[in-house]
């Protein structure tokens, strides 16, 4: 899985590969983060500072 970090004060995205790699760069707690996407299984996440996708990663 991927995920799609836009950050609405700069208007910057991101792609992660992990959870982890999204928190180490992000600051955000990685037990907020599985929360959101795995036990909730939410695909999406947003807020006023920044908004989460979570997607495949289409493969050749």
């Amino acid at each position: 899985m991927a995920y799609i970090y836009l950050n609405k004060e700069t208007n910057e995205a991101r792609i992660f590969g992990s959870i982890t790699s999204l928190s180490n760069v992000t600051g955000i707690k990685p037990d907020n983060l599985y929360t959101t996407f795995s036990r909730k299984g939410l695909k999406e996440f947003e807020n006023d500072l920044y908004r989460i996708i979570k997607t495949k990663i289409e493969r050749a």
